[in-house]
């Protein structure tokens, strides 16, 4: 029973680890605009081909809560 469960939470781990990013592409391929991501109080945007930085109309970048 140990083992199944250990099983359990190392696919569901490298499940996570794989996807990471998945849905936020997905979503920019269905609207063509970059989906917006705050992570660490910095906010990026996410393109299907990558992600960047965003920034503030006088250079700076843009963060968030």
């Amino acid at each position: 029973m140990k083992k199944l469960i250990l099983l359990l939470l190392i696919t569901l781990s490298a499940s996570n680890l794989i996807g990471c990013g998945k849905i936020q592409k997905t979503m920019s391929s269905i609207s063509g605009d970059g989906t917006e991501i705050c992570q660490g109080g910095v906010l990026y945007l996410q393109f299907t081909s990558g992600v960047s930085v965003a920034y503030n109309p006088n250079g700076t970048i843009k963060t968030c809560k």
